[in-house]
């Protein structure tokens, strides 16, 4: 899994985020623990709350 970045997820509507951190929750348990994959899905969802909370969204 590529890491998105803030500057890219700023980028996304309100749905397009909820739908990326939907897909990037479910896709988590096919990563094992402490691997690349796992680190950049947990960063993902990290950056993407982040956003959603920059604009005062909730999802």
């Amino acid at each position: 899994m590529q890491p998105w970045t803030i500057s890219e997820l700023m980028h996304l509507t309100q749905d397009e985020l909820c739908d990326l951190a939907s897909r990037i929750e479910s896709a988590l348990s096919s990563f094992e623990p402490g691997t690349i994959g796992r680190l950049n899905a947990l960063t993902n969802l990290d950056n993407i709350r982040r956003v959603m909370v920059s604009r005062g969204l909730h999802y």
